[in-house]
Parts: structure tokens; sequence; C-alpha cells
């Protein structure tokens, strides 16, 4: 699990870049399924934001190695956790959409 949690944590920041350009694409064109898996996946983030608690292994957001009791209580931890892996689809909507644009600029 701490391999799964490091992992999420390895891809965090290219992967949360990439999640707000795609929500903002999702909202633009308004792509309704994406948005849903996004809300799916913020629920398991949810989740494994409970397991990381009891790994100790805070979100990549705070940019620290420390406990998660960097303000004093695990909720933040949770909801890191939660935004994160809300991204994903987002962010291969975003991937998604740039690869169709260079194709028909092609």
């Amino acid at each position: 699990m701490q391999v799964l949690l490091f992992l999420i944590n390895l891809f965090a920041p290219a992967v949360n870049f990439l999640g707000v350009l795609g929500l903002c694409g999702c909202i633009v064109y308004d792509d309704v399924y994406v948005l849903v898996l996004a809300g799916i996946m913020a629920v398991a983030g949810l989740v494994l934001g409970i397991f990381a608690v009891k790994y100790d292994v805070p979100p990549r957001w705070f940019w620290s190695k420390s406990a998660n009791q960097l303000f004093e209580f695990s909720v933040t931890t949770v909801l890191g956790y939660a935004g994160s892996l809300a991204m994903w689809p987002c962010a291969i909507y975003m991937v998604k959409v740039l690869a169709d644009a260079v194709a028909n600029a092609a």
C-alpha cells in the first residue's frame, strides 16, 4: 500500500497540473462523463486517504516528508488524496484533447 501511495505522490505534480486544465476543459466542453468519473475517483481517494493516514504518508501537495500532523489533524491528508485521485480522469481527458488537436493540425 505504501508503494502505491508513493507512486501517486510521484506523479502528482504532472497529473494535478494537467488535471486542472482538463477540469476547465470538461466544464467548457460540457463533458459530464469525465466529471462523474472524477467524482468517483474522489470518493476512492477519500478511502485511500484514510489508509494513508494509517500508514503515515502525507500527500504531495504538502511538499514535506514529515508526519501527517502538519496541521494537527488528518482531514487535510484525506482531502489531499481525494483531490489527487480526482485529477486523474481530467488529466487523461486533457491529454486526449491535446492529442486530437495535434492530430488534426497535422
